[in-house]
This record gives structure tokens, sequence and C-alpha cells, in this order.
């Protein structure tokens, strides 16, 4: 394993910054790492000067879809500092091609739902078929599990647990409210019994939820954290209190949300072509950046997104990005 020392670099540790600093490995391992003035007397040793660089933990992006297993998800995500990335939801087969991946060189570890916990005709199936009804998506989407009992509720995650070994376990609970949409979305006892059955087995679980109601809902089941935040209203008292009653975490996606309301726009566009992005992004993934999803009401807001943050920061929420 390799053992070295990085000096003269602006070292940032996650809590402290060292505006000339260093990072001493040994064996693979970061042993030490601070101010330059402190730098450990270590013989036989690697160093390496890099000033006008900036050293910083590896970044986690805690919610990514790569889609197909498509292994740009891995090392995109590598090029731009992102050490680990949380996929929120995927078939067998791609959970089993991205873990491979992650051997490769220059790739980002992944962690993974698997399939998330479905039901008929629930969410994404509705937004999916809407554009894509090819043989070979409807054929995915007949390997999601269909839950509607504690019995097939059991029967999936042991499956699961099986075939894609989650490192942690999705709910979807999206009802439309914020879409301006009415799509088919699990009970609240349902959403209860597979956060039951899940935490039994030793799994964290997490869900989608774009509404104020449907966040509510969800954490009432008990879920661990929320992939992502509301934005078809305010927060409300009665919000805080649900998250803080499950310590649960936030995801919010405020840039997903942006481009479901549309008013993120002209931001996608200036970072999809910020020079610094050169070589390190292609143009069709620079084009895709640039487009909006538009699942939105008249009355939906992004600022109500930023908003929920604002308030469940300050009541002590933990907010992942």
């Amino acid at each position: 394993m390799a053992t070295f020392i990085i000096r003269d670099a602006r070292v940032f540790t996650g809590e402290e910054t060292f505006e000339k600093g260093f990072v001493y490995v040994s064996d693979g391992k970061i042993k030490a790492a601070g101010s330059i003035d402190n730098i450990p007397s270590v013989s036989d040793i690697q160093v390496i000067s890099k000033p006008g660089h900036t050293l910083l933990p590896g970044l986690i992006d805690a919610h990514i879809h790569a889609n197909n297993g498509d292994p740009l998800a891995l090392r995109q995500s590598f090029r731009f500092g992102v050490t680990t990335v949380c996929d929120m939801h995927n078939e067998v087969a791609n959970v089993r091609a991205m873990r491979a991946l992650t051997k490769e060189p220059d790739t980002s570890d992944y962690k993974t739902a698997g399939n998330s916990a479905t039901i008929e005709n629930g969410w994404p199936i509705p937004v999916i078929t809407a554009h894509d009804k090819s043989p070979e998506t409807l054929a995915e989407i007949a390997t999601w599990p269909k839950l509607t009992n504690k019995q097939n509720v059991e029967e999936f995650l042991d499956a699961t647990k099986k075939e894609n070994n989650p490192d942690y376990i999705k709910l979807m609970h999206e009802s439309g409210k914020s879409m301006g949409a009415q799509f088919t979305y699990p009970t609240e006892e349902l959403q209860r019994t597979i956060v039951d059955a899940a935490h039994a087995r030793g799994y964290l679980t997490v869900a989608h939820a774009t509404s104020l109601e449907d966040t509510i809902t969800v954490l009432r089941a008990g879920v661990d954290g929320l992939t992502h935040t509301l934005y078809d209203q305010p927060p409300t008292p009665e919000l805080i209190e649900a998250y803080k009653k499950n310590n649960a975490w936030l995801n919010p996606t405020l840039t997903a949300i942006g481009s479901l309301t549309k008013e993120g726009q002209s931001l996608q566009e200036k970072y999809a072509h910020d020079p610094r992005g050169n070589g390190l992004i292609g143009e069709a993934e620079r084009e895709r950046k640039c487009r909006c999803m538009g699942f939105t009401t008249p009355t939906s807001k992004a600022e109500y997104a930023y908003e929920s943050v604002r308030q469940l920061r300050k009541a002590g929420i933990d907010i992942i990005w």
C-alpha cells in the first residue's frame, strides 16, 4: 500500500482549513493532516509538494440513478472528486455490473438500494412508460416488486438481500400532488410494513416523496431519511416534528427540484457550459444537463424546497448533499 506525504497544498479536513498544509498517508490510510508547521518527520518517504492545489476528503453523492448500469455514473463522478455514490434504484443485472466496475481504476465506490419497494403502477412506472414503452424497458419494469401485503414484503426483502445485497431499502411514496398528476401510491400501512420488516433485517430505509402530505405520511411510517424535499407548499411545524420524531435526515436534491419546476433552467445551462468541466463531461451529458423535467403545477415552487432546508437545518435535522 502507498506511503507518502503531500505538502504545501491548501488542506480542508472536513472541519478545518489549512492554507499551507500537509496530508500524511501510510499504507494507503491517512495518518495525519494539518498545518505544515506540524508535518511529521518520517524518513525514507516520498514527499510531494503541491502549492496552488487543494486537498479535501472524497465527496459522497447521496442520490444518483445509474440507469441501465451506465459505467459513466462511476467514472464521471470520480473525475469530479466524488469517491462514493448512492444509487437510489437499479435492477439486479445493473447492480452486479456496477459493483464489478468498482474494481477498475478511477471509479467511485458504489452503494445501492437495488430494486425499490414499488407497487403496481406506482412511481416511477407512470412517468417512465409515458416516454419509453420499449420492450427492454417494459421487461425491466416487470422485474420490479409489486408489493401489497406483509407476505410479499418479506419475500421481496429476502430476495433482494440474496440478489442485490442492498446497502439500504428505498420506498416510493409519490402521489403526484407536486406534479399536477394523480399516481397510484402505497398506503401508509404498507409503507410501515416495509419499514418494520427492513429494520428487522438491519437495513436503513429511505423514501421518495415530493409533497408535504406525502413526506409527512412516509415519515409517520417510520423511514430514516428522505431522498427529496417538498416543493408543493411551504414547510410546516408538523413537517419539522415528523423529521425530529424519526431523527430522520434529508437529501433535498435542490437541483432536481429546480428541474422539476423549470426554475433551475438558467443555472443548469450555466454549469453545463462551465469551462472547468471541459474534458470531464461529454457533449451528450452536457446537453442532458440543460433539460428540465418540468413535472410541476402553477403553485409549486423551488423556494418551498429551499425554505424546507432552511427550517429543517435550523431545527437540527441532518441535511445530506
